[in-house]
């Protein structure tokens, strides 16, 4: 039976109370123009989200949350919260005052108002069912800071980061799995900016462990014998602890460091076994062989199936190591430049996989040179072996003879091969090329899949990145594509993430001089000016190496000297922008960048050039984030 709670009058909820500021309006302002704000100035988790809004390129005058209306009204977190939401709203009704309840991605799900004003201005900001409230749409905000944070987060008024959001504060709560501390979603209160309170974070914390309490009350009784007998057996159990369950797996610390997501979907076949064989042995991903030894969990009623497993784990080999390589800080692939603690990491768990033969998913965004690093790789541990790319882009010419190449590959058992853009795939072929995987899982040498951050997400989450054929999209898109996917990508049981070019910046240096030398056709070398590498070190890198490559290019063919400057550096990369410009904004920061240019930084000529007023230049200069050379009045 629910504990009922008798309900708080507005008065004790501080609703009357002003909510104390340091200066984020200052501070806001200053942060916008590309100033420093000092902390000081603005709480800490506020300057740190206005930072990843920046760097998600989220447009700081309009909302843009995207809108996904399909979702489980009768979901496990939508059932739970439901009485708990009930009360509450029953409890500020008439007050200016909002209950969001949203998934773990910050899409509301549910939403209570008192308000009719309130409700009214919710709606023209997008914050309604079905829409993402998540950071990296519409910037700093209590549900996508505190999904972000994964702590109970509050937004006051002008700390929003979204100009759309400054008549709002927000406070809101994650709300996780009792078993495993999942973040399963959020529960938000939001109120007129002049009404809000301190005390809204006792409710959205108070209002998550309510709902917290429920969910485990409307778990299974399945889930309930099984998490019983974790708990019970966890404190004397020596071994490696893990409970299956038909949707549930709970791991202690010992066996979440031993399994990785591949080795989970073997246990489970393992499982089926375990009322014949209760001791059997399992051959890790990573080399190491385990002793599993299970036993049932009894279910609630009298002669019911088992509710799960209860089993122990106990390394029994170890793995085997390979030959000796260099350690990773002497490592060096051929052809690739990089020497940064975070880009030598990736190249060792590169060649660690390569070697162990461990299947690899190759995650980054595009051009990031994910592919080179592969066949530098594979040219390192395997100079011998042959090494076979299948693009999926390919697949539409021929889906069937595009599969029947991949598959001879694979059961060939020699060599790398490599799979580009599976996340270009439908449904169906996804399908078809998981059977290939699954069939040719025992091959000795090493796969690899490489994959575009943005478009994996997409497909991950059933929405496809590129147009489906017309009368098919159901093939393309949805729950199918994203589980086809799933299966698919579960069957690699390593996953490295090259790092985009702006967080490897101290790179550039050697990477200008690799790239610069490949394309030198006439036996000469070119160089950069420091200037230029000054230059090229501030960029942003939205297309990471491969627009290094072609803005190294576009320089070396607009030089006016021997080596190159910044002054023959494309006009894109003297600026830096606080947000993603239309096509009329990169012209118009072309031609100033160019006027700038012929004048020596002069920006007065610069201004008569163009016809328009040195304030107008000085503004746009500022708004474009425009730096060239020596800069003069």
């Amino acid at each position: 039976m629910e504990r009922r709670k008798p309900p708080l009058a507005p008065s004790r909820l501080g609703l009357d109370r002003p909510v104390p500021h340091l200066n984020p309006v200052r501070a806001r302002n200053q942060f916008m123009e590309g100033g420093s704000v000092s902390r000081t100035e603005v709480r800490s988790p506020i300057l740190d989200s206005w930072q990843r809004s920046r760097f998600w390129g989220v447009d700081a005058d309009r909302i843009e949350a995207p809108y996904n209306a399909d979702f489980d009204p009768h979901s496990r977190l939508t059932t739970a919260a439901r009485p708990v939401l009930d009360r509450l709203s029953d409890a500020l009704h008439d007050t200016p005052m909002c209950l969001i309840l949203t998934d773990s991605r910050g899409r509301v799900r549910d939403r209570r108002t008192g308000d009719r004003a309130l409700h009214r201005h919710l709606d023209d900001i997008s914050l309604a069912p079905g829409f993402s409230y998540a950071e990296e749409h519409v910037g700093t905000n209590g549900i996508g800071t505190a999904a972000e944070e994964g702590c109970t987060s509050h937004v006051f008024g002008s700390e929003h980061f979204s100009e759309r959001l400054q008549r709002v504060s927000c406070a809101a709560a994650p709300i996780r799995n009792p078993a495993s501390g999942r973040v399963l979603g959020l529960i938000d209160l939001t109120s007129w900016q002049h009404s809000a309170s301190p005390l809204m974070v006792a409710l959205v914390r108070e209002a998550a462990a309510d709902i917290e309490e429920r969910l485990l009350d409307i778990g299974s009784e399945r889930e309930r014998a099984a998490l019983r007998a974790f708990l019970t057996s966890r404190p004397s159990s020596r071994r490696a602890l893990v409970t299956l369950t038909d949707g549930l797996l709970l791991a202690d610390a010992a066996a979440t460091e031993m399994l990785s997501p591949a080795d989970h979907r073997r246990l489970r076949e393992i499982a089926e076994d375990l009322h014949k064989h209760p001791e059997q042995r399992l051959l890790l991903s990573d080399g190491r062989t385990v002793q599993v030894r299970g036993e049932p969990v009894a279910g609630s009623a009298r002669g019911a199936s088992p509710a799960g497993y209860l089993i122990e784990l106990r390394v029994i080999a170890e793995r085997r190591e390979p030959a000796a390589r260099p350690a990773p800080r002497a490592l060096r692939l051929p052809g690739v430049s990089g020497s940064t603690p975070v880009f030598r990491g990736v190249v060792a768990q590169l060649v660690r996989n390569c070697e162990q033969s461990r299947w690899t998913l190759v995650d980054g965004e595009a051009g990031t040179g994910k592919l080179e690093l592969v066949r530098a790789t594979h040219r390192y541990v395997n100079p011998a072996g042959p090494l076979a790319v299948h693009d999926a882009a390919d697949a539409r010419g021929g889906t069937a003879s595009w599969l029947r190449t991949v598959f001879q590959d694979l059961a060939d058992d020699q060599g790398t091969v490599v799979l580009r853009h599976l996340d270009l795939l439908p449904a169906p072929v996804l399908g078809q090329l998981d059977a290939v995987l699954r069939a040719t899982a025992g091959r000795s040498g090493w796969v690899t899949a490489l994959l575009t951050r943005d478009r994996r997400t997409a497909t991950a989450s059933g929405t496809s990145p590129i147009d489906p054929p017309q009368g098919a999209p159901d093939q393309w898109r949805g729950a199918a594509a994203a589980s086809a996917f799933a299966s698919l990508t579960g069957r690699f049981s390593a996953e490295v993430t090259v790092p985009p070019l702006r967080h490897r910046t101290a790179d550039i240096p050697a990477l200008a001089a690799n790239l610069l030398a490949r394309h030198t056709r006439d036996g000469g070398e070119t160089s950069c000016t420091d200037a230029a590498l000054r230059a090229l070190s501030r960029a942003p890198w939205p297309g990471n190496v491969r627009q290094l490559e072609g803005s190294l290019r576009y320089a070396a063919a607009h030089r006016s000297g021997p080596a190159i400057d910044d002054t023959d550096l494309p006009p894109a990369l003297l600026s830096q922008a606080q947000h993603p410009l239309s096509a009329w904004e990169s012209t118009e920061r072309d031609m100033i960048v160019q006027a700038l240019l012929d004048h020596g930084g002069d920006k007065s000529k610069a201004a008569r050039s163009l016809g328009i007023s040195r304030a107008t230049i000085y503004r746009k200069i500022t708004a474009y984030g425009i730096r060239v050379g020596a800069e003069k009045g």
